[in-house]
């Protein structure tokens, strides 16, 4: 009877061991494919597209609408949430050359080396890690921008760094954000340089929203809240129009409260 109860004992630990050993190297490090596939099925472009533009790419976690002209995108929008946000999966950091971009148009990695100017994410990296395709998505060149490495690395990723803290506080945001081009633009590498960038946050949870215009130029952490405004003065600046198909709470585009911005709660 004691042989028995010890292979019953050596057998259960074994069992034991295989399960956390499963559990610890295959499930736990895979765990957010069991709910983040979910994310894919967001509609970013659930109010409607700000401007006619080329072609319109639907990636897994934002959509862009790709210029020739400027061999760019002209918006990109994206959903985020607090649980989108919150997987950090392991992020890429290899830029590529957009195959569903036409080669004519096509913009590839090189061409930002040695300009004096970052690849600027329009959809931002750090945002959308809900899973390593989306992320790895995020580097595609049709969503880079040529910009400022101060603006980049200080005030740009200070205020995206702002939004996801607002995935906690002010609920799911639809973010819209690209760049604004001067009638006669710098050439590098036959790529307009944008002379500006706006970017536009909507609370699903409240109907508030806000917009943010940069200069494509040095621009610290602290001068954020400089340069809020209103949708609808970004409309103004940009000919562009936001949010058609929002219905009723479309009057947001006009205010702008930025104290309630400002608060940590809601």
């Amino acid at each position: 009877m004691e042989l028995k109860y010890i292979l019953v004992g050596v057998g259960s630990a074994i069992a034991g061991g295989a399960v956390q050993y499963v559990v610890s190297t295959h499930l736990w490090p895979n765990r957010h494919k069991l709910y983040t596939w979910i994310y894919t099925f967001r509609d970013h472009r659930k109010f409607g597209d700000p401007c006619k533009t080329d072609l319109v790419l639907d990636r897994d976690g934002y959509s862009v609408g790709y210029s020739y002209k400027y061999k760019t995108a002209l918006w990109a929008s994206y959903i985020l949430s607090e649980g989108s946000i919150g997987v950090d999966v392991e992020r890429g950091d290899c830029f590529y050359a957009d195959p569903d971009i036409p080669e004519k148009y096509r913009v590839e990695p090189d061409d930002f080396r040695n300009t004096g100017y970052d690849k600027g994410h329009l959809a931002p990296s750090a945002s959308i890690d809900f899973s390593r395709a989306s992320n790895q998505q995020t580097f595609a060149m049709s969503n880079i921008v040529l910009q400022q490495p101060k603006l980049n690395r200080q005030a740009w990723g200070s205020l995206e760094r702002i939004i996801r803290d607002w995935t906690k506080t002010k609920g799911k945001l639809m973010v819209i954000t690209g760049p604004i081009y001067a009638k006669r633009s710098e050439l590098i590498n036959d790529i307009p340089v944008p002379k500006s960038f706006y970017k536009i946050v909507y609370s699903f949870k409240h109907g508030c929203c806000i917009g943010f215009i940069f200069p494509n130029e040095p621009l610290r952490a602290s001068q954020v809240w400089d340069h809020a405004m209103s949708v609808e003065s970004i409309e103004k600046e940009t000919d562009y129009t936001f949010f058609k198909k929002l219905g009723k709470a479309k009057k947001c585009k006009a205010e702008l409260d930025i104290a309630w911005w400002k608060k940590d709660k809601a």
